[in-house]
């Protein structure tokens, strides 16, 4: 039977070989496994993109996947490393609060601290246990283990949670952040479909972004205007500003 896959999220990029490694550990364990990249491109040390990517897209994933999710500017210290129990998933990586909004919403979710030693390999390195702890222990969950050998369970409560940064609704006004830009230079901001929805429903609105108004469109990429900043809705529910065969990023400093 083919089981779900495991999900690689981290901050290596891909010029080194620390992706490539991760890959070879859980196939040394367990040669069947699926593997999906995610992304190995966030940020280096960004805890807040990763926890926001990780939050926005497992639900596209099969029941039982295994999310890994490395992104750990406290290697090496006396941080937790944790395997979470939620969606209908797995999720490992540290208490940095990369788990943050999963572990705020699902009530339902178990945590357990990773620190069963022959689930990891015979030497941990001091800088990389992704590659000596975490990637291990997710080859153990797809061959079956039970997530209550990977350690002792922990309280929800206790694991660390990033403060959310939320828009800002007034009678007049809607206040919100870029959140991030992706690689073609769309600015993507905290302001979801809901935010908006409550705020003006369907009347027309503008944004504005430094000395910019931007009009927003309640269609897709194909009838925003060529070269010109406009805002839409994208696929993740969330307002961004783009530009039609441009870069809104460069465009709008």
């Amino acid at each position: 039977m083919k089981r779900a896959p495991i999900v690689l999220t981290s901050d290596f990029g891909l010029a080194d070989e620390y992706v490539g490694v991760l890959k070879g550990v859980i196939l040394s364990i367990n040669p069947d496994a699926s593997l999906v990249d995610l992304t190995h491109e966030i940020p280096p040390q960004d805890i807040r993109r990763a926890a926001t990517l990780i939050s926005r897209n497992h639900a596209y994933f099969p029941i039982g996947s295994i999310q890994l999710c490395i992104v750990d500017p406290g290697v090496g210290s006396r941080r937790r490393l944790l395997v979470v129990s939620a969606c209908n998933q797995f999720f490992i990586g540290p208490d940095n609060g990369i788990f943050s909004a999963i572990l705020k919403t699902e009530e339902a979710a178990t945590v357990h601290e990773l620190t069963t030693r022959d689930w990891f390999l015979d030497e941990i390195s001091t800088t990389f246990h992704g590659r000596d702890i975490m990637a291990p222990a997710a080859a153990r969950l797809s061959l079956g283990a039970p997530i209550n050998e990977a350690g002792l369970p922990v309280p929800r409560a206790s694991c660390v949670i990033l403060p959310e940064t939320l828009p800002i609704i007034g009678e007049s006004k809607l206040v919100g952040e870029i959140e991030s830009i992706d690689r073609f230079g769309n600015l993507i901001t905290n302001i979801n479909k809901a935010h908006l929805e409550t705020f003006c429903g369907e009347n027309n609105i503008i944004l504005r972004i430094k000395t910019m108004a931007v009009p927003f469109h309640r269609t897709s990429y194909r009838d925003l205007p060529d070269e010109k900043p406009a805002a839409i809705v994208n696929s993740s529910k969330l307002v961004e500003i783009s530009v039609k065969n441009g870069n809104a990023a460069e465009l709008l400093g």
